[in-house]
């Protein structure tokens, strides 16, 4: 059963589904240059836009990570040509690894580093889609996703964590979680597995933040409707270009005025101008956070 498509929920007034001046990976206000760069779920769809927006930004080394080889083999090759159509020099690596397997992950991660050295960019991309209602799913199909978006998520951000032990406060690393409006929509029929395990990455990135001691910022996006193999197979309507997630990612990663929109779930296709703009209100109103509606007093988050 698709997702409804008339209640998408806008906060500014500009609605972007393209690419924009403000968030354009080629633009030299948002260079990556010398950053190291990981994507998991990197060979297609979402996550293959993101790194390819990275390496037009100039990133020194994007890492693409996924379960097919051959997919991701191809991926590397169409993202290191991009990069070189754009006049970057990013070297791009492709690992298949299952991001539930904490054991592969941190392989990756140590081989990683010791060719490019510190990572400084995480997007967790993998997930795992299963629609069912809970009285007729199949166990195993259902617990299969909590294993990929949730433990896999945990894994990610450990390995993450571990490698950022070292880093100065002062030129912290990035934490991407491509999360779901899901998350704020009305309760939908089927859509049970994705949304829970998508609320509990979320809130594991917020304490990824808030224990790292301010050498890790972390923020959720809702990637938008893009068109990807899980839309298309769960019938899943689509308006957005895969590479405003991609576009907007690179921007999080390399604006530091943004550091407010940690611990919120923020639409790359929300227009980056107007969202700086709010900035006060958004802080003074806690806006854009998970709330328990009712409770008299003082703020909890």
């Amino acid at each position: 059963m698709p997702m409804p498509s008339n209640d998408f929920p806008v906060f500014t007034k500009t609605f972007h589904s393209s690419v924009y001046p403000s968030i354009d990976p080629t633009s030299a206000a948002l260079s990556s240059k010398g950053k190291v760069v990981l994507v998991t779920g990197g060979g297609r769809g979402i996550g293959k836009a993101i790194a390819t927006a990275f390496a037009k930004a100039g990133a020194r080394a994007v890492i693409v990570i996924g379960r097919t080889e051959a997919t991701l083999k191809v991926a590397e090759k169409e993202i290191s040509e991009v990069a070189q159509n754009a006049g970057s020099t990013t070297i791009v690596r492709s690992f298949a690894a299952d991001v539930a397997n904490a054991e592969t992950l941190s392989h990756v991660f140590k081989s990683a580093s010791a060719e490019f050295g510190a990572i400084d960019v995480v997007v967790n991309n993998a997930a795992v889609l299963h629609l069912g209602t809970l009285g007729s799913t199949n166990l195993e199909h259902y617990w299969s996703a909590f294993e990929t978006n949730v433990k896999g998520s945990l894994n990610l951000m450990q390995a993450f964590a571990q490698s950022s032990l070292d880093r100065d406060i002062t030129a912290p690393a990035t934490f991407i979680n491509v999360s779901s409006v899901g998350l704020i929509m009305p309760t939908f029929p089927t859509w049970s597995n994705y949304v829970a395990t998508k609320l509990a990455a979320f809130s594991m990135t917020q304490y990824l933040a808030a224990e790292s001691g301010g050498k890790i910022r972390a923020f959720s996006i809702h990637p938008g409707r893009v068109e990807t193999d899980m839309a298309k197979e769960n019938g899943i309507p689509t308006f957005e270009d895969p590479e405003l997630p991609g576009a907007f990612c690179v921007w999080l990663a390399t604006t530091r005025e943004a550091d407010f929109l940690q611990h919120r779930l923020i639409a790359s296709s929300w227009d980056v101008d107007e969202l700086l703009q709010m900035r006060e209100e958004i802080e003074t109103k806690n806006l854009l956070k998970m709330a328990f509606a009712g409770l008299v007093g003082p703020p909890l988050g």
